[in-house]
């Protein structure tokens, strides 16, 4: 016999006798039921068994089950008695109602004795009240009319060939998504509130950028999913706000959010309205107090106050032609060799093709907190700096900067004075021109491709020409400059009132909608700086954003210039300089450069210049009223 401590002293009576309240006392208790005829009428006589204690055996017996010879001779139940009280409250209170009367529990007739516990109810509501509830529960969730969305689970998607399995997918897409959840998050804090209507994602948004980008992954990367899905994951733990944005403007997600949405500029609010309390020409009149002092102190920086010299031109044509056109690639810093007239095997560069990342590095900010080293990364990919390019082109492409090899392929000049400056369409002379202008690359290095000036305060477009370089087109730079293969074989000759010439395109079968409209051509950058010269006077303000690169493609030395990089410093000062995109963002709430792949459009680009001026004209009109100067006649006055 096998002993227990539960079992040792079931052969020894209880010292307590029938006084033992003890649910399972160890000692032993010989207790029978009363057989009573009342036991099946009332709740509380059931509850209530009494009990005799007789001489103790060996072994003690066990604890009889009531059983019954019918299913309605067994007792209502404590949940029963509760169940049937309700229901007659609310008969009393609703009326007569059939509904709920002879509401019994019915036991199978199968059952041939009862269970302990007794056999629950159905769960299912049978109540009109709880089918209704059912009803409606089918029918989509919506707020304010507009159906929800639908939740997605956070789950990997199926794919064939899973190159980790289902554990490890889920908890590296956990780790994905949680980055990305910190990410909008900070959005959401961010002050400026432009950024959080068109850019801050839902929940199932988030999901689903997730789901997507491991998917991507768990496809294309099968042999290295797992290495390559920890850097991405740790690309995002170094990410911060900014390119966070750059990263979710450059999703399909939010390709489509565009698409969808009424307003014409994503994710902001209507723009701002500039109110300065000046007119057109009290504002020209402020625009002396913004202009750049002292270019020559900006030389380093990029800016050329003054033409090189002939000789200077010459002594670095002679040294391009010594190196045999060997130059560094702007993009993926190969040496390669340039052939401006073409080899004998028909190439223009040699050293292969160029794979690059098409956006520049970024270094994550720093806190306090911070203690180890961080790497900057792309943005395009996310990848850190010494990563393979993430995009590959046909061509190498070269970049030079100095104002001697500039000089070499078109010589600089000084603005020409002009008695009778060029008017606008409605027959005014530019009070100030704003200027911005896009570049390509070429066998000759980054030329002018594009130029377009728009007239200040007013924003009325002066020219908007597209323009033949003097070297071979190696990339005409689309993703940025906005000028594509397309815009430049559609384009026509530029005559003064250009806009009323038909202009020929190429019509594409696949989409019957009407092309965009042609843009005229000039037929060199001369050509284009000789229009633009038209226009000023080497005293008439030239705005623009980093207009150091807009002077430099044109050759142009213009002694009275406006540059918002002077005017919205970086606080980390030069070479250190805001986006345009994000100046404009942020004091106009006006989304510009959202095109995409399509690239940047620089009458968009130009407007927004001089729109970022006048917000500054504003500023700088209140702090001279405030110092006593006035307006006399139409004339800025100081305080006597």
């Amino acid at each position: 016999m096998v002993f227990s401590t539960t079992n040792l002293f079931k052969g020894i009576p209880c010292p307590e006798g029938e006084r033992c309240k003890l649910t399972n006392c160890i000692f032993a208790h010989n207790l029978r039921p009363k057989a009573s005829a009342e036991l099946t009428r009332t709740t509380s006589e059931a509850t209530q068994q009494q009990y005799e204690l007789e001489a103790p055996a060996d072994p003690a017996p066990k604890r009889r089950r009531l059983t019954y010879e019918k299913p309605e001779d067994k007792p209502p139940s404590q949940a029963d008695l509760i169940r049937t009280q309700l229901l007659q409250e609310r008969k009393a209170l609703n009326g007569s109602d059939t509904t709920f009367t002879n509401v019994k529990p019915v036991t199978p007739t199968s059952l041939k004795r009862s269970v302990s516990p007794p056999a629950k109810a159905s769960s299912k509501a049978t109540s009109p009240v709880a089918n209704a509830t059912n009803i409606s529960s089918d029918k989509p969730k919506t707020t304010h009319g507009y159906v929800r969305e639908e939740k997605v689970a956070l789950n990997p998607r199926l794919i064939p060939n899973d190159p980790a399995g289902h554990a490890k997918r889920m908890l590296y897409l956990k780790h994905l998504h949680g980055e990305m959840v910190r990410l909008n998050e900070e959005l959401r804090d961010r002050k400026q509130v432009q950024y959080k209507n068109g850019l801050m994602l839902s929940e199932t948004e988030l999901i689903r950028l997730a789901l997507d980008e491991e998917e991507k992954l768990a496809r294309e990367q099968g042999n290295v999913y797992a290495n390559v899905i920890k850097l991405r994951i740790g690309a995002y733990k170094k990410m911060r706000v900014d390119a966070w944005i750059m990263h979710v403007m450059s999703t399909s997600l939010f390709k489509q959010k565009q698409q969808t949405l009424a307003k014409p500029k994503v994710g902001l609010d209507a723009p701002i309205v500039i109110e300065t309390g000046l007119t057109p020409d009290e504002e020209a009149s402020i625009l002396p107090q913004l202009t750049i002092k002292n270019q020559k102190a900006l030389d380093k920086f990029g800016y050329i106050p003054t033409p090189p010299t002939s000789d200077q031109a010459a002594e670095a044509a002679a040294a391009v032609e010594a190196s045999k056109n060997y130059e560094e690639c702007d993009r993926c810093m190969a040496r390669f060799q340039v052939f401006p007239q073409r080899n004998e095997e028909g190439l223009l560069t040699s050293n292969g093709k160029c794979r690059h990342h098409p956006m520049r590095k970024v270094y994550p900010q720093r806190s306090k907190a911070d203690t180890g080293p961080k790497e900057a990364f792309y943005p395009c990919c996310n990848e850190p700096v010494g990563r393979a390019g993430c995009t590959v082109e046909e061509h190498h492409v070269f970049k030079a900067s100095s104002p001697a090899r500039l000089a070499a392929v078109m010589p600089f000049i000084f603005t020409p004075e002009n008695e009778s400056p060029a008017k606008d369409a409605h027959g005014n002379v530019a009070k100030a021109v704003a200027l911005d202008c896009e570049m390509g690359y070429t066998t000759l290095g980054f030329e002018l491709i594009r130029l377009t000036a728009v007239s200040f305060p007013e924003g009325e477009k002066l020219i908007d020409v597209l323009v033949r370089p003097l070297g071979i087109v190696l990339d005409l730079n689309s993703r940025f400059s906005g000028v594509s293969l397309e815009s430049m074989a559609n384009a026509v000759p530029y005559t003064h009132h250009h806009d009323a010439i038909p202009a020929p395109q190429l019509k594409n079968t696949l989409d019957d909608s009407p092309p965009p409209p042609a843009l005229p051509i000039v037929n060199s950058p001369s050509a284009a700086r000789d229009l633009l010269c038209s226009f000023i006077t080497p005293t008439t303000p030239l705005i623009g954003h980093a207009i150091d690169n807009d002077l430099n493609v044109v050759r142009l030395c213009h002694p009275t210039i406006i540059d918002t990089i002077m005017l919205y410093p970086h606080p980390r000062g030069l070479p250190m300089r805001y986006a345009l995109r994000m100046l404009s963002s942020k004091y106009l709430n006006r989304g510009i450069q959202l095109g995409g792949d399509k690239g940047h459009d620089s009458l968009e680009d130009a407007r927004a210049t001089g729109d970022l001026v006048r917000v500054k004209v504003g500023e700088k009109w209140k702090m001279l009223k405030m110092a006593g100067w006035k307006f006399v006649e139409g004339e800025l006055v100081p305080p006597l």
